[in-house]
């Protein structure tokens, strides 16, 4: 067993488990270029007792439905989702697109379905607690310095493949201020982008939705078509940050979704 392995197995087993993830809801914030998260009640029980009545007296059941992009809410990005001049870790996308989703993709780049499990070291840089602040504002560029400051602060070191989580505060909104969480937000600017990816981890996460200041698209391209790093977005940080857990060990589970370019995700931290 590698030391990595028995690290996370001590951590596991003694740890607090810290939900990472926001809930879902017909009217949620999402990007405004984005379809509608619409969740429907579509059988319930009182009709579905008469449909069932002459095989299975008294039984009935309730089915809900679910219409929705794979990126309202806490969601989970593969390279293939964002690309610069159609291109993503230099391989052209559009020969891999089709409408039921990508096939036939080489194996520097994966559809969801092709993403493992992910059990990965986290580390939390708390932007705004290490800048004396609660939440950072609005509209604020997050720079390497501010990221080497909260590191040097905590006392982590990046490593590769870690999952690195940025905190802004911003995760607070998601469920009392759309408006806020959807146009003043804080996110990384392309230079703290690039310090990260230098880092090699093998997701960044963050929780607001767009991740960048000012240009959230380059921030993507960065990340995912540039470097192909993983990317988690509007995450909740709040109850990590408040305990301080500047390390833990974070799992992501991807839904397997055949040739898709993204999931809805409902990461956890141990600490």
């Amino acid at each position: 067993m590698s030391d990595r392995a028995v690290e996370i197995l001590n951590v596991i087993g003694h740890a607090k488990v810290y939900d990472l993830g926001q809930p879902y809801w017909s009217g949620m914030p999402v990007h405004p270029a984005d379809p509608p998260f619409q969740f429907f009640l579509y059988r319930y029980h009182e009709h579905t007792k008469k449909l069932f009545d002459s095989i299975a007296p008294g039984f009935s059941d309730s089915i809900g439905l679910l219409v929705t992009s794979m990126h309202a809410g806490t969601h989970f990005d593969t390279p293939i989702h964002m690309a610069r001049d159609l291109k993503s870790l230099n391989q052209d996308l559009t020969q891999f697109e089709q409408d039921k989703g990508y096939v036939g993709l080489p194996p520097e780049l994966k559809s969801v379905d092709q993403v493992p499990p992910l059990v990965k070291r986290g580390i939390l840089l708390d932007v705004a607690t290490s800048k004396g602040q609660d939440i950072l504002p609005e509209r604020y560029e997050i720079t390497p310095e501010d990221l080497e400051k909260t590191s040097n602060l905590e006392g982590v070191n990046i490593e590769k493949d870690d999952c690195v989580l940025i905190r802004t505060g911003y995760s607070r909104f998601f469920t009392t201020d759309s408006d806020a969480y959807l146009h003043k937000y804080a996110g990384l600017g392309a230079r703290a982008t690039r310090w990260l990816a230098e880092r090699r981890p093998s997701i960044v996460g963050i929780d607001n939705l767009a991740a960048g200041v000012p240009k959230p698209f380059e921030i993507h391209n960065i990340l995912l078509s540039d470097n192909g790093i993983f990317m988690m977005k509007s995450l909740n940080l709040e109850e990590l940050g408040k305990d301080k857990k500047y390390t833990s060990v974070v799992v992501v589970l991807p839904l397997k979704i055949r040739g898709g370019e993204a999931s809805l995700v409902r990461p956890v931290a141990f600490a």
